[in-house]
C-alpha cells in the first residue's frame, strides 16, 4: 500500500509555471534565423488516453476540437491544449520565431503539468544547445528563446539527457546572464531580473532535491538565507519542510520558531513528524476553525487515519469531494482510505472516479473555471484513483 500524501503551504520546493495563457514576451527579432526545424511532426508524441481513467474519456467531458488555444489554458485543460500547440506547430507553415517559441512552450509546460514529463523531456532536446550562439542575436548577443523556455528546457533536457548534473549548471548559466542583465538594466527591468535570479536560486535546490542530495538542498537553501536575510518567511518554510524529510526534527523545529506569520501550517506538520498525533489533530482542528481551508481538512483526516479513526477520515474527506475539490493528494488519500477499510475497494475507486467526472461536467456546464486547490488542471489519469 502506498503512503498517504500531506498537502503542505507554503509550497515547499519551487513556484508554479506562470499562467500559460500570459504568452511570455517576444525575443528580439531574428530575420536571419531559420527555426522550423521545431515543427518537424517527428519531434512530438502522440498522447493517448490509456492513463485516463474511463469516466474522463467521455466525449462530453472533452472541449470541442475548434476551441482556441487561450481557452483551453485559461480552463485548465492542458492535455487538449498540449494536443493543440503541437498540432498549431506541425502544420502552419510560416510562423514567426516568436510564435514557434511560445508554442514550444505551452507544449511542454502542459505535458509536464498533465504528468506526461518523460515525454516534454524527449521533446525538449530538439533544441539541443541552449547555449549555442546559433540562440543569440549576432549584434545585442540578446538571446532568442523566452526566458521561461529557457528556464524550463534546462530541467527538461537534464531529465532527458539522464543526466540531473546538466540541469544545475544549466541554471548556473542561466543565473550568469542574469547578472549581466542586472548590471546593465534599471528600474522595473532591473528588478524583473533580480527576481528571477532569485527563483534560480529555489531552482537549484529542487534539482539537488530531485537528485535525492537532501543535504545539499538543505545547505544551498541555508546560504540562500545567509545572503538573503533572516526574514524571508516562504525560504524559512522551505527549510523546516526539508528537514522534516531529512528527519531532523530538530532542524525543522528551528525554522518552524522562525516562521512568524506562516507557522500555523508547519506546527502540525512537525507535530505528526514526532508522533504527537493527537497534539496534531488539536493543532489542525483549530486551524481549521481559523482557515476554511481545503488543505488544512485533508490534513486533519490524514493525521486522523494514524489514530485510527478511519470513519471520521473517510467522512471528511468525502466531504471534500463533494464539494467539488478533485486535487491529486485527496484523490489518492481517499482511495487509500478505500482500500484499508474494504475488499471491494476497486469498484469505491471507480465510483469516486466517476463522481469527480461528473463533477466537472457538471461545472463546465455550469459555467465555471474551477475552484480553489483545483487550479492544477482538469486532466486526471488512474494513478489519482489508484487504479
Amino acid at each position: 500500500m502506498s503512503a498517504l500524501k500531506l498537502s503542505r503551504l507554503p509550497q515547499p520546493l519551487g513556484r508554479s509555471l506562470q499562467k500559460l495563457h500570459k504568452i511570455p514576451p517576444a525575443p528580439p527579432e531574428a530575420p536571419r534565423k531559420d527555426f522550423s526545424y521545431l515543427q518537424q511532426p517527428g519531434i512530438y508524441h502522440a498522447l493517448t488516453q490509456q492513463d485516463v481513467p474511463l469516466p474522463f474519456r467521455n466525449p462530453s467531458h472533452q472541449p470541442p476540437p475548434s476551441t482556441p488555444l487561450s481557452t483551453l489554458l485559461s480552463s485548465f485543460n492542458f492535455r487538449a491544449a498540449a494536443i493543440a500547440a503541437a498540432y498549431q506547430l506541425c502544420t502552419s507553415s510560416t510562423l514567426p520565431h516568436a510564435e514557434i517559441f511560445s508554442l514550444l512552450y505551452t507544449r511542454l509546460a502542459c505535458l509536464t503539468l498533465i504528468n506526461a514529463t518523460p515525454f516534454a523531456a524527449e521533446e525538449s532536446k530538439a533544441l539541443e544547445d541552449l547555449n549555442s550562439s546559433f540562440y543569440r542575436d549576432s549584434r545585442t548577443q540578446a538571446h532568442f528563446l523566452p526566458w521561461e523556455l529557457r528556464v524550463l528546457a534546462v530541467r527538461l533536457q537534464g531529465i532527458g539527457y539522464g543526466d540531473s548534473k546538466r540541469g544545475v549548471s544549466g541554471y548556473y548559466d542561466l543565473a550568469r546572464d542574469a547578472r549581466e542583465q542586472i548590471a546593465k538594466t534599471v528600474g522595473d527591468e532591473r528588478r524583473m531580473w533580480k527576481e528571477r535570479l532569485e527563483d534560480l536560486g529555489v531552482r537549484v535546490g529542487n534539482a539537488l532535491i530531485e537528485m535525492g542530495d537532501f543535504a545539499g538542498a538543505a545547505r544551498h537553501f541555508e546560504s540562500l538565507r545567509r545572503r538573503g536575510g533572516s526574514d524571508d518567511v516562504l525560504l524559512d518554510g522551505r527549510l523546516a519542510l526539508l528537514y522534516l524529510r531529512l528527519g531532523d526534527v530538530a532542524g525543522a523545529r528551528r525554522y518552524v520558531e522562525a516562521v512568524k506569520d506562516g507557522h500555523g501550517m508547519l506546527r502540525p506538520l512537525l507535530s505528526m513528524a514526532e508522533g504527537r498525533y493527537e497534539d496534531a489533530i488539536a493543532e489542525w482542528r483549530e486551524l481549521r476553525e481559523g482557515l476554511d481551508s481545503e488543505i488544512v481538512m485533508q490534513n486533519l483526516a490524514v493525521c486522523l487515519v494514524y489514530t485510527g479513526r478511519l470513519e471520521e477520515t473517510t467522512s471528511l474527506l468525502t466531504s471534500l469531494i463533494g464539494a467539488g475539490h478533485s486535487f491529486r493528494a485527496l484523490t489518492f488519500n481517499l482511495a487509500t482510505v478505500y482500500e484499508l477499510c474494504s475488499e471491494k475497494s476497486q469498484g469505491k475507486k471507480i465510483a469516486l472516479a466517476e463522481q469527480v467526472a461528473a463533477g466537472m461536467m457538471r461545472r463546465n456546464s455550469e459555467g465555471e473555471d474551477g475552484i480553489g486547490g483545483d487550479r492544477g488542471g482538469r486532466e486526471k489519469v488512474n494513478a489519482d484513483f489508484k487504479l
